[in-house]
């Protein structure tokens, strides 16, 4: 799993942070945990989106399972700014 390390938001304005592995066996799915009311993460493409709510800088953790079962985890932090 590649980390995208530290990514920024704007509440209550659309937001997307995509997420990337390599290697496994597909199919890969994703899970996330700490985020912010208003994002979610779509299970198959790994793809975080929506428009948060929320202020200051939150810890996010993402898992990335392939068929295998091999679990792959990266945590990164999350600004949300009102500008």
């Amino acid at each position: 799993m590649t980390d995208p390390g530290p990514q920024t938001c704007k509440v209550n304005q659309s937001c997307t942070v995509p997420l990337a592995a390599t290697g496994g066996k597909a199919p890969v799915r994703w899970s996330a945990t700490g985020l912010p009311w208003g994002l979610g993460i779509d299970a198959a493409t790994g793809r975080i989106s929506g428009k948060p709510w929320g202020s200051g800088t939150l810890r996010i953790t993402v898992t990335a399972t392939d068929a295998t079962p091999t679990t792959a985890r990266a945590t990164f932090p999350l600004t949300l700014t009102w500008w």
